[in-house]
């Protein structure tokens, strides 16, 4: 039987809103590969009272339910500082005594070593994270000092403590607990797809379709929605196959022209296997969308560079845009736009081209163009430019970023 799972976060920095936690997510979707869903998050500040409650909590509730599996995964709060009380917590809860990890010990050692002090040197608190609790289960730390472990809060349910350190946790995760759950607990069968729905937000996106499916949702199928700028990411799942197949299948026919896979991935994959360059002009976006295509790794292999040219002076010395033509049309048009393409085609030779021009605002909109008024434009290498008008929804930021997403999405469909 796949076992409940609770997932715990623990952390001052979380609960002040100081820090975002992103183990949580990472967890659910490996988790996700072994067939089992996440039934609660839980977000906790540092307070050995509210972190024990909790688990207590957890426990009495798995005594309860005894021939039901239970999984508790948690992180943070096994370091060397004041505020870590995960350990304090555990052995409290259990009733073991602490022991020391000689593996962990022998890595701190030799880390005072190097930086000349003895092991007398070392605080209480730094000793701390290299203990666990006596009869508990070890999960060797690869990466760090803190040592994790697992517990049994009662008969088929358990405790799994993980630094909070993301690469720590990770990296533990994967060599040490993960083996250990395949083990403990039956691996069930959970079908995933996501689809990107482009230029259309989460609630349209209800009412138009998921409101229609009914007979999928009657069946098992559940359903997830990450709105991003300027697209959607639909998720599916059941535990059937067929029915996350139909929910796919029935999305490309009610947007066949707005549908994707992973825009960006599909972009790096294609222009590295084609060999095919791309070069960019910014205006409004002022280099964000370079940025967003350097952020891959490899980017370098079909990436040639850009232009910013904010200013219609930049527009005119760099791109060969005509003062006239901006004078008529203005700056954020259609005819500016593919000008700026051609341009850039002049200017740095590549496969394919891309231009942006807008109003990201919150000031320059007028009524014929209102903030959010941007124009996006694409080329092929000795074929005609075409430029696209988009009205995007929000502040400055997300224009922007909608911009940039949108622009890699109508090259998408050009390489296709």
């Amino acid at each position: 039987m796949k076992p409940i799972v609770t997932i715990l976060s623990t952390g001052s920095e979380l609960t002040a809103g100081r820090s975002i936690d992103t183990n949580s997510g990472w967890i659910a979707v490996q988790l996700g590969e072994l067939g089992w869903k996440v039934n609660r998050f839980v977000v906790m500040p540092d307070d050995p009272r509210i972190i024990l409650s909790e688990l207590k909590a957890l426990q009495l509730q798995a005594k309860e339910n005894p021939d039901v599996p239970s999984l508790v995964i948690m992180t943070g709060g096994l370091g060397a500082t004041e505020d870590d009380y995960t350990l304090q917590c555990a052995l409290e809860l259990s009733g073991q005594k602490m022991v020391i990890n000689e593996k962990a010990n022998i890595r701190l050692k030799s880390l005072y070593a190097a930086r000349g002090k003895s092991y007398t040197d070392i605080l209480p608190t730094v000793m701390r994270q290299i203990h666990y609790p006596e009869n508990s289960y070890v999960l060797e730390n690869g990466s760090g000092l803190a040592v994790g472990f697992v517990l049994n809060l009662s008969e088929n349910a358990y405790l799994a403590c993980m630094p909070g350190v993301p690469t720590e946790m990770k990296d533990m995760y994967k060599k040490r607990l993960l083996p250990f759950l395949k083990r403990t607990f039956e691996k069930g069968e959970l079908y995933q797809k996501n689809r990107w729905i482009w230029g259309i937000g989460e609630s349209l996106f209800q009412a138009e379709f998921i409101s229609k499916q009914k007979d999928l949702l009657d069946a098992g199928m559940e359903w997830g929605v990450t709105a991003q700028k300027g697209f959607i990411k639909a998720i599916f799942q059941a535990e059937r196959e067929d029915l996350v197949d139909q929910a796919i299948a029935r999305l490309k026919d009610a947007y066949p022209n707005q549908n994707t896979e992973d825009v960006f991935s599909f972009l790096h994959e294609t222009l590295r296997l084609n060999k095919q360059t791309i070069s960019v002009a910014e205006s409004c976006t002022g280099g964000l969308l370079g940025g967003k295509i350097t952020d891959v790794p490899g980017s370098s292999a079909y990436f040639l560079g850009g232009h910013l040219v904010y200013s219609n002076e930049q527009k005119i010395n760099l791109l060969g845009v005509s003062a006239d033509l901006i004078g008529k049309f203005g700056a954020v048009s259609e005819e500016v736009c593919k000008a700026m393409l051609v341009g850039l085609e002049k200017s740095i030779p590549s496969d394919f081209q891309l231009a942006i021009t807008g109003i990201a605002g919150p000031e320059g909109g007028s009524e014929d163009k209102p903030v959010g008024t941007i124009w996006i434009g694409r080329k092929r290498k000795g074929s005609d430019p075409e430029a696209f008008l988009y009205q995007m929804p929000g502040n400055r930021e997300m224009v922007r970023e909608s911009a940039v997403n949108t622009a890699l999405y109508l090259l998408s469909k050009l390489l296709k």
